[in-house]
């Protein structure tokens, strides 16, 4: 009797602490996507209708290839980073809601002052768990402080 390999099926009965790491992964990878400037893998954190709003408004938009043209090509920064901080969990079934803090370092191209901003975020996740795993459907993005720093020229190691 051999071990058979795992299948997609085993991933949506997997034990609640997997799961909570499923939910924890499509948000680092969405900060991931982020930060290399791809769209496509962006896209992929989000359902096909997904709703992303912001306390602005500046960032509302409706359906995943929105979401993923707009933000996965790095808008008016040159870099950026952003590093989750802390976050909680919780998980009913298939639906799953994450508070997320992080902390994103953006950074203006040197013809615009090549300042840093360094903010601190607040995402509202709701996810639902499909045949494909893990999908936000809905997001509210707060930036709760915000400080700027004159940055540096680019210095390759």
């Amino acid at each position: 009797m051999g071990v058979r390999p795992p299948s997609k099926a085993d991933e949506l009965h997997t034990p609640a602490d997997n799961q909570r790491q499923a939910v924890q992964e499509v948000i680092d990878r969405y900060f991931f996507a982020i930060d290399s400037c791809n769209p496509d893998l962006v896209r992929r954190c989000f359902a096909n209708n997904a709703r992303y709003t912001s306390d602005a408004g500046l960032l509302d938009m409706e359906g995943r290839d929105a979401i993923g043209n707009r933000l996965g090509k790095g808008g008016r920064f040159v870099h950026t980073t952003h590093v989750r901080a802390s976050q909680e969990i919780v998980i009913d079934g298939n639906v799953a809601a994450a508070d997320t803090f992080a902390i994103a370092y953006l950074v203006e191209p040197e013809a615009a002052g090549g300042t840093v901003h360094v903010r601190g975020l607040r995402y509202a996740d709701r996810l639902e768990r499909g045949e494909n795993g893990w999908k936000i459907v809905s997001r509210h993005h707060s930036t709760k402080w915000q400080y700027d720093q004159q940055g540096c020229a680019f210095m390759p190691v």
